[in-house]
């Protein structure tokens, strides 16, 4: 069962969802939550050649958003995270999701990422998988409302620890870890 506003609303007021380090009841949306788009993002530097199985380092540029202008061309693609962290009972399952406005101007921001797994111990940002697949030019700034995020009423809580792949803490935009793609965990 997903989750309306006014459940939505009453989980926050329950801590059964506990966003940080700020929140306004204006950024719940009749079936989610707007979430906006934080400081810091990512850019792939170019030509690297990834092997999934082969532990390795990427590289990126890291670009602050309140020091520096910042526009998406067309077919770019960079990594963002949510100014938002979030922490959800056990029962309450996160699912990101795009905004249709956002959407329209042919900006992803989620690839295929989008269940968040719930069992963190304390409150994490959200990657962001930005990608423009549109014809415009896309000026990204600090706190723009990027992303929505639904909720989904779980059965039964999570009791199975989350992988420490990104660790406990996720406070940042972080790149791939690849390490858990080896097999080797």
């Amino acid at each position: 069962m997903f989750l309306s506003h006014q459940s939505i609303e009453r989980y926050i007021d329950e801590g059964k969802i506990k966003i940080m380090p700020e929140f306004d009841k204006k950024n719940i949306r009749p079936v989610g939550l707007r979430l906006h788009l934080a400081r810091e993002i990512l850019i792939p530097e170019p030509h690297q050649t990834v092997e999934i199985n082969a532990p390795q380092e990427l590289k990126y540029k890291e670009v602050d958003l309140t020091q520096e202008e910042f526009y998406l061309g067309p077919g770019e693609f960079i990594l963002g995270a949510t100014f938002e962290a979030l922490h959800v009972h056990p029962t309450v399952l996160p699912i990101l999701d795009g905004r249709s406005t956002i959407a329209r101007l042919g900006l992803t921001t989620h690839i295929t990422a989008a269940v968040i797994d719930g069992a963190f111990e304390a409150p994490h940002v959200i990657v962001l998988e930005i990608k423009n697949v549109g014809n415009f030019r896309i000026r990204l700034r600090f706190r723009d409302p990027i992303a929505m995020m639904v909720f989904a009423e779980l059965k039964e809580p999570v009791v199975q620890k989350t992988q420490n792949q990104y660790g406990n803490t996720q406070n940042k935009v972080t790149p791939p870890n690849l390490t858990f793609c080896t097999g080797k965990d």
